[in-house]
């Protein structure tokens, strides 16, 4: 049997790192700070595909988890 080699993570999912510079970028691009960006993502402020999955990276690594029920998108998750 062949074995394949698996990186560590997977190829193509995108890393806080990588998020963050297609949002400052972004940002840069309508001439507003990173802060005016995420807020207007969250209110809702349509963007291309690359920018939406560099803002639920984002949104994760700030401890937010998609909800999705009775029109709650993000929550902060709950302590265990």
């Amino acid at each position: 049997m062949y074995k394949l080699k698996q990186s560590k993570e997977a190829k193509g999912i995108m890393k806080i790192k990588g998020a963050m510079t297609v949002l400052n970028r972004r940002a840069k691009f309508y001439g507003k700070t990173l802060d005016w960006l995420i807020n207007a993502i969250d209110q809702g402020m349509d963007e291309n595909m690359t920018v939406t999955q560099a803002y639920e990276v984002y949104k994760m690594d700030q401890g937010y988890v998609w909800c999705g029920i009775n029109g709650v998108d993000w929550i902060k998750r709950e302590a265990v």
